[in-house]
């Protein structure tokens, strides 16, 4: 199951070419007249700019539309009769389960590796051994996430459901985040600042910044390193386990109406 949905990849090259450069796009030249309007001074700062803020959170936005995406993909596949097809396999649906988790997890990361690291040359970042806890760290996001969209394709089972969904969760945990906002800029409105807090696309970009640029923005991190990435950590399993719980007892045979 995980190879199938790696394999998949090869399928979007075109996909995957427009992506980058659109990425290319928005970080070398949107995110630059941006940074000309935006200054961060916290105080303990050593000049760093909103530019760098940015970069991070752009890419988290990413990874996160990418493995949203997986369950668009699998939405399909159940209309497709794919799915079906998989439970009909002498597979067990835990492994199934498993398998099409991790392996849409694996086949998102690999979509966005080439924007990671061109954030990374642009930022200088060499450091392979920062570089593979960043590759880790959004390689366990993205498993977490595909696992959510699996569990809403199996609890709605619904294609026009699915999409509004997809749409209402991707508006609010993007917005209530500080993919783009830094945290104590957010403290005026109490409710704003702890729905960015426990939002676990904060969670993914602060530990990013706080990984490679952790003097410069360590006043706006709320969070130590070890909680950041034991919530990423947490999200990936308890999601897995869920989306696997929800097949195990939900998907049947016959379609999903």
């Amino acid at each position: 199951m995980i190879i199938w949905d790696v394999r998949k990849v090869a399928r979007y090259k075109v996909f995957l070419l427009m992506r980058f450069a659109w990425f290319v796009v928005q970080v070398s030249v949107f995110a630059v007249l941006i940074s000309y309007l935006v200054a961060i001074r916290p105080s303990t700062a050593s000049g760093i700019s909103y530019y760098e803020y940015y970069l991070f959170g752009a890419y988290t936005a990413l990874l996160f539309s990418i493995s949203m995406f997986r369950g668009y993909e699998i939405a399909e596949e159940f209309e497709e009769g794919i799915i079906e097809y998989q439970l009909s396999l002498p597979v067990r649906r835990r492994i199934l389960a498993i398998g099409r988790t991790i392996g849409g997890g694996i086949a998102s990361f690999i979509y966005t590796l080439p924007m990671m690291l061109f954030i990374l040359i642009m930022l200088r970042i060499s450091n392979p051994l920062l570089i593979a806890i960043a590759m880790i760290s959004a390689l366990a996001f993205s498993i977490g996430i595909v696992g959510l969209a699996i569990n809403i394709v199996f609890g709605l089972k619904s294609g026009d459901k699915t999409d509004i969904l997809f749409g209402v969760v991707d508006a609010l945990l993007v917005r209530l985040s500080t993919i783009f906002y830094p945290l104590p800029f957010l403290s005026t409105i109490p409710a704003y600042f702890y729905a960015a807090l426990v939002n676990p696309l904060s969670s993914l970009a602060d530990f990013l910044r706080a990984l490679f640029l952790f003097e410069d923005l360590k006043a706006f991190l709320y969070l130590s390193q070890e909680q950041m990435i034991s919530y990423i950590a947490g999200l990936a399993i308890g999601l897995s386990v869920l989306a696997m719980l929800f097949i195990e007892r939900k998907a049947e045979g016959g379609g999903w109406r």
